[in-house]
């Protein structure tokens, strides 16, 4: 099987942005994505399974990010703690591309539910990472940490306004996880 190009795919997923932030997610069509980009159907095909993927995927290098990302925490941070910086972390290392994607979801809400399914990978290797990372936490207490971290972006993102930049989702993230941590979220 031939190596697929991460330049390729990065060329497709830009063109395929650009267009859907110009025009409208149901505006574009592949073939609009292909003359943009200069490449074949087969090529187009060859990289994404349709037009969701190519604003969705996660960018060929995100398995390294992640795991320079997870790497960094230090031993013995609570796990909590560890997914909040690890959101912050990510969020800021492709802020220009969630930039772009939120702009293209906005205008077409019904995406929102695509790009919480095709972020699963980087929530699968989180949760790979805090399950070998030596603390005395349940699978149900690891599931439990990671899919409250996962809420809290999943809900601040539509309510994000790209305008503020990546510190305006960052601002929302650390508000998500104060108001988990606060005596009215457990007592109310």
């Amino acid at each position: 099987m031939r190596q697929r190009s991460p330049e390729t795919w990065r060329l497709i997923r830009d063109s395929a942005v650009d267009l859907m932030a110009e025009r409208g997610f149901d505006a574009v069509s592949v073939d609009d994505i292909v003359t943009s980009a200069g490449i074949s159907r087969r090529t187009y095909f060859n990289y994404f399974a349709g037009k969701e993927s190519v604003l969705f995927d996660p960018d060929p290098d995100d398995p390294r990010l992640w795991a320079e990302l997870t790497a960094a925490r230090p031993p013995g941070e609570p796990l909590w703690t560890a997914l909040h910086q690890l959101i912050l972390g990510y969020t800021a290392a492709t802020a220009d591309r969630m930039i772009r994607q939120q702009r293209v979801v906005g205008a077409s809400p019904e995406l929102s539910a695509c790009s919480r399914d095709t972020c699963d990978r980087f929530w699968d290797a989180v949760r790979d990472w805090a399950a070998h990372r030596g603390t005395a936490a349940t699978d149900l207490q690891l599931d439990l940490q990671i899919n409250t971290a996962r809420t809290v972006l999943n809900t601040v993102a539509p309510r994000w306004d790209t305008h503020t930049g990546i510190a305006g989702l960052h601002r929302l993230i650390d508000e998500g996880f104060t108001l988990l941590q606060s005596p009215e979220w457990t007592t109310s």
